[in-house]
């Protein structure tokens, strides 16, 4: 049986009581800055829109009169129109007028995915380093980042040429995850201690004139960096799901930010699955709202596509250099040919009889797997070009792709062109039903044969919720964890498993497991599958009821209907709190039947003591030998394989069930001698055996992972209390878990 596992980035939330007011009406509308000031109201829309001329050069003389706006399909009235160039603004009248100092900053992350191939490194090096070593505008300031296991800080915001260089070399370098995260580590610690815990935005960051003498961006552009990183607290993923993680985490962390905001994807293509369809589409519209402009650079170099390809075959001229680069897209056009070839099988074009009524031609004998899978063959080819979605999320963020050249410097020019002068206009869509659908927008001009790019949409959140970062499927599950009532109209378990302790507090493990029978299925006939698309949410509280982590996921896929049955739906997030007393509350929506499920669980964190640790004690459902790419911080993982946990402790007593139970030893490297740990049954409070277990020695971090295997037929029926005591030198810890064997039916 298959089971989903991920990770989920993380909002750090001032308060949470607003959602219990949201409503359809929206907020009044705060006064209108004069002008040239851009500033965007509450309910105004700001938008960046570069225009160039028929021959790429930029175009710095437009009238608001000649530029449409439309939102949702509606012409829009223009509140304010502005020519942003350098540190300054210039209005429709001409006046010119000095930008406010955090509107002055010019944010760019150059973010790296892994490469393999050294002449792929080198072409993206090239680049990258001719753009920061070219001539830049007004404070500007670049952040390096990689994308590997998790996000990976390489360098913070800085102007810094020499630095942004050897940040670069190191991001392009073929580095291994391992090194670039202890890197990170220390240049996260770093940004922390320059903040003094005093220093920094609490939402969004304040303008006005900094004090004479003061490095103003210094403690700005730190808090930014910081929260840009925000994913470092959660589990990684892997693949297309860890990039669209990651930035939307660098999206999330230049959100407050005034100004312009750009992100340069370096990456070979972003391969969006069908279950990633809904969170591709929240990064845009996230990235939209944020005005945050995306830049994908695909990182092949010079390719030629299959539709050349195919002639120069036919000439002689095809070599196996053209092979290796026509490679996605042939996979592409030959998934297509076998959906063509398999779907005209079975519903080919055939003559006519001598009636004149249409022969349909059909294959004879049994219909071919092939046949079967025609439709899914089709889609899978549209998919299997991984560069559409790196060029959509560009264009429909107001950036554009760069590719097909083993010289990408031109166009990175172009880019330090954009981040410099555009246009920024504002306007007032006038929602009256704030219900998150998709507003589509278009820019168009009067003057003739100009290139204009802007963002493509944005969904429709209220105030409040584009305040706090929220996205559209978080406002029911929130709202439904505000009321304060349980509901079991979707059963589901969830808990805080507690991991690793800390200086600082302790690592928790926010389970949340859903048995897929209690989600409506939407059938696709076509395709003879079942959909099945949740959402959840879960609020960490601390004793004064306020939110210290906001976890939130949501989720699609394609079941099989033995799985809809039996499987169940299982999401591990990963965050660290301080030591107190927690109330976690989750909430699950079925996203076809439109019904909620709420759950609430008490939990305590205590400080960390000196001597052995270990985690809590949680089932296992099923364990993968020799998983590929685990993570080294991902915590349930057992001698190379991954395990899926389960909150559900009970066991049938049944020929070849197990009760299998997982926890984690955790070495006090300042005590000689190995950790020991001893397991007892008990009953009612009375133990029923005692018995030492032999640990394997620490992995390199001083974590010793352990999975207890019991035949269930070996227990009698009953319920019971499982204690794992670990001990080293003179220290103890402990952890129990309440199980149950059931007597087989």
């Amino acid at each position: 049986m298959k089971h989903w596992s991920c990770s989920i980035g993380l909002v750090t939330l001032g308060a949470l009581t607003c959602l219990a007011a949201f409503s359809q009406q929206p907020a009044p509308p705060a006064p209108v800055a004069q002008s040239p000031t851009a500033k965007a109201t509450a309910e105004e829309v700001l938008l960046d829109i570069i225009v160039r001329d028929k021959k790429g050069r930029p175009v710095t003389d437009l009238k608001p009169e000649e530029l449409t706006v439309t939102d949702g399909g509606a012409a829009q009235t223009l509140t304010s129109f502005r020519l942003v160039q350098g540190s300054e603004a210039i209005s429709k009248t001409g006046a010119t007028t000095t930008l406010d100092p955090l509107r002055q900053l010019r944010l760019v992350t150059l973010a790296f995915e892994p490469m393999d191939e050294v002449d792929q490194r080198k072409l993206t090096r090239a680049a990258a380093l001719d753009l920061v070593k070219g001539e830049q505008g007004a404070n500007v300031y670049y952040s390096v980042v990689v994308i590997s296991n998790r996000l990976l800080a390489v360098q913070p915001f800085t102007n810094d040429k020499q630095a942004l260089a050897r940040a670069i070399e190191r991001a392009t370098g073929g580095f291994g995850g391992p090194r670039l995260a202890t890197e990170s580590a220390t240049i996260l610690g770093e940004l922390r201690t320059s903040l003094g815990g005093s220093v920094g935005l609490t939402g969004s960051p304040t303008s006005g004139p900094p004090a004479p003498g003061t490095d103003f961006t210094a403690p700005i552009l730190a808090r930014v960096m910081l929260d840009m990183m925000r994913m470092e607290a959660a589990a990684a993923s892997q693949g297309a799901r860890l990039s669209i993680s990651a930035l939307k985490a660098l999206v999330q962390g230049l959100q407050p930010m005034p100004g312009r905001k750009s992100v340069i994807y370096f990456t070979l293509g972003l391969p969006v699955t069908p279950e990633l369809d809904v969170p591709f589409r929240n990064l845009m519209s996230l990235a939209n709202r944020a005005n945050v402009t995306f830049y994908s650079v695909d990182s092949h170099g010079g390719r030629t596509f299959a539709g050349s390809a195919d002639s120069r075959i036919k000439a002689g001229t095809y070599t196996t250099t053209d092979a290796t680069r026509t490679g996605e897209n042939a996979e592409a056009t030959e998934q297509l040919r076998q959906a063509a070839a398999a779907s005209n099988a079975t519903t080919g074009l055939g003559g006519a009889d001598a009636g004149g009524s249409a022969i349909g031609h059909t294959t004879a004998g049994a219909v071919t797997k092939e046949e079967i899978m025609a439709a899914d063959t089709a889609e899978t080819s549209g998919r299997a070009n991984t560069r559409l979605p790196i060029r959509d999320l560009a264009e429909s963020t107001g950036g554009f792709l760069i590719g097909d050249s083993n010289d990408l410097r031109g166009p990175l020019r172009k880019v330090n062109e954009e981040i410099s002068s555009y246009y920024e206009v504002t306007f007032d869509p006038h929602i009256q039903n704030y219900d998150g659908s998709f507003r589509k927008l278009a820019v168009a001009a009067s003057r003739k044969d100009l290139v204009i790019h802007a963002r493509n949409g944005y969904f429709a959140l209220p105030a409040e919720a584009r305040a706090l970062g929220l996205e559209t499927y978080e406002l029911p599950l929130l709202k439904a964890i505000a009321d304060g009532k349980i509901s079991e109209d979707i059963k589901f378990r969830s808990g805080a498993e507690l991991m690793e302790p800390r200086n600082e507090g302790r690592d928790l493990s926010v389970l949340v497991e859903v048995p897929l029978h209690e989600l409506q299925p939407k059938t696709d006939p076509a395709k003879k599958t079942l959909n099945v698309h949740c959402s959840l949410a879960a609020l960490v509280k601390d004793a004064k009821g306020e939110v210290v982590q906001k976890l939130s996921r949501d989720r699609s896929f394609q079941v099989t209907p033995e799985q809809l049955k039996m499987g169940n739906f299982v999401d591990k997030m990963m965050v660290t709190v301080a030591p107190g007393k927690y109330t976690l509350e989750s909430a699950v929506m079925d996203r076809e039947s439109g019904k909620i499920g709420i759950e609430r669980s008490e939990f305590t964190v205590e400080p960390k003591g000196k001597g052995v640790g270990i985690s809590s004690m949680t089932a296992v459902r099923s364990f993968t030998p020799n998983a590929k790419g685990l993570d080294p911080n991902e915590p349930f993982q057992f001698q190379g394989g991954s395990i899926t946990p389960t909150l559900d402790s009970s066991v049938p007593r049944v020929k070849d069930a197990a009760l299998r139970l997982f926890f984690t030893v955790y070495q006090d490297k300042s005590i000689s001698g190995k950790p020991t740990v001893e397991i007892e049954f008990l009953q009612n409070g009375q133990s029923l055996t005692k018995v030492p277990m032999p640990l394997p020695d620490p992995d390199a971090q001083g974590k010793i992972p352990y999975v207890m295997t019991i035949p269930a037929a070996s227990i009698p029926p009953g319920d019971y209390e499982v204690r794992a005591t670990a001990k080293q030198g003179d220290t103890a810890a402990e952890t129990k878990l309440g199980v149950k064997i059931e007597a087989a039916q």
